[in-house]
């Protein structure tokens, strides 16, 4: 942001400008200069628009440990000043208990203690302006879920509820409902909850690219093989290079990893590189990192561990060194948050994840599989965790390039984005002009 809004009619095109960018730090950034902006107006309606949209940058852009304190700035605004909030701001406040919720459960620095005291919080102040408890009690159910105790009991209480205006859109509560079978052993159930969502029957913001992530394995192990294969290709493209999809991100991994297609997930590795570095939800780090360490265990185990891998910035990785780095900093993750809430959930589900073997020898993704002994090393020269695969020469003409990135974007190939870097490239020169075909 060059020059501050002189008037709050420019703070809120600001605002507006900054919600069409992607989650990230630009935007996050940006954000956070807004709020600043907004605080030298006298009038208050400026800072709640402007908190409300730092804290979506920062729920959305994977730092949940900022996320609560901008939640707290405005609900003690709401408090203080609640005539300035009008029906919408109102549903967007107490929306928003929701979203605090999950970034308490994702620092396992918050005591558990803690984690139940917000929701205390959340549940007197739905009562006390006379709102359905739908939607207190799915967090319980969230915190049960995390925790891994009660979780039957709080699934009932939750999912025999009639839905609220604050409640869950359908299709997140159709995930959750999926993940509760899943993890009760019931695929076949778990896929027909998951249905209308996997079929785009049902959608938002967020799904169906959580959704497909979970559902790719319990679908190679009903026999959906071609199912599988789409909604790999669809939902990758739904959540890469996005901190705060990183775990659904590592579940591709996985995936990869578990039906002979390790080059690829190595390649899609490169591609997320940026996740290692600009995903601060411990929570979401720790499931990354699990879908990470599958995919190189498999690499490893299939005698190739001096591969190079993309891992953490500041260094070059082998596959045998990052899959030992990503294994102490999941294990130490696990361990805190096992520790946080008194149970030994987060390390059982992590050592099922490493436990599973291989669910297909090889599952042609694209039009053509590479092969680990393809991703060569040379002799004598220092192994280097590459950023991208070498792209193809891109087309002189236009058209054709457009074509070509459209193509590979469909197979969820990883060379896409360069081509449309490429493109936006061309069509930003000062030279540009454009062509007679209108493709």
């Amino acid at each position: 942001m060059p020059t501050a809004p002189q008037t709050t009619d420019e703070l809120y095109e600001e605002l507006q400008a900054n919600q069409r960018r992607p989650y990230g730090r630009t935007r996050t950034v940006t954000a956070e200069e807004l709020v600043d902006a907004a605080e030298r107006f006298e009038e208050t309606l400026p800072l709640v628009r402007a908190l409300l949209e730092l804290q979506e940058a920062y729920t959305y852009g994977s730092e949940p440990r900022k996320s609560p304190v901008a939640f707290a700035r405005l609900l003690t605004l709401f408090d203080e000043q609640p005539d300035v909030f009008d029906e919408n701001l109102r549903h967007l406040v107490f929306w928003r208990f929701k979203w605090v919720a999950a970034a308490l459960r994702a620092l396992p620095e918050i005591p558990r203690t803690s984690l139940r005291q917000w929701l205390t919080e959340m549940r007197e102040r739905y009562e006390k302006a006379g709102l359905g408890l739908q939607p207190y009690y799915g967090q319980a159910y969230r915190l049960a879920a995390h925790v891994g105790e009660d979780t039957d009991l709080a699934f009932e209480l939750w999912a025999a509820r009639t839905r609220t205006p604050l409640s869950d859109c359908e299709a997140c509560e159709i995930s959750e409902r999926a993940l509760y079978h899943l993890a009760s052993g019931d695929d076949e159930r778990a896929l027909r909850t998951w249905e209308p969502v996997l079929a785009g029957k049902e959608s938002c913001q967020e799904e169906p690219a959580r959704s497909i992530a979970h559902a790719l394995l319990p679908l190679l192990r009903a026999g959906h093989t071609d199912r599988a294969r789409e909604l790999h290709l669809a939902g990758y493209r739904g959540c890469r290079r996005n901190p705060s999809m990183s775990g659904e991100v590592g579940r591709h991994l996985e995936f990869c990893a578990l039906t002979g297609n390790e080059a690829r997930g190595l390649e899609l590795l490169a591609e997320n590189r940026n996740l290692f570095d600009e995903v601060d939800s411990p929570l979401e780090l720790l499931d990354f990192l699990n879908g990470v360490e599958v995919l190189l265990r498999r690499v490893e185990q299939l005698g190739h561990g001096e591969l190079p891998a993309a891992g953490f910035p500041g260094r070059t990785w082998t596959v045998t060194g990052l899959r030992a780095e990503v294994h102490g900093r999941a294990d130490d993750l696990a361990a805190r948050f096992d520790a946080r809430n008194g149970t030994t959930a987060h390390t059982d589900r992590r050592g099922a994840r490493l436990g599973r073997a291989p669910l297909l020898e090889a599952l042609e993704l694209t039009l053509r599989t590479r092969r680990l002994d393809e991703v060569a090393v040379v002799p004598g020269v220092p192994v280097a965790a590459p950023a991208a695969r070498a792209v193809a020469a891109f087309p002189e003409s236009l058209p054709e390039l457009v074509a070509r990135a459209r193509a590979l974007d469909e197979q969820g190939h990883p060379d896409a984005r360069a081509c449309w870097t490429e493109l936006r490239t061309r069509v930003t020169a000062p030279d540009y002009t454009h062509p007679d075909d209108p493709a």
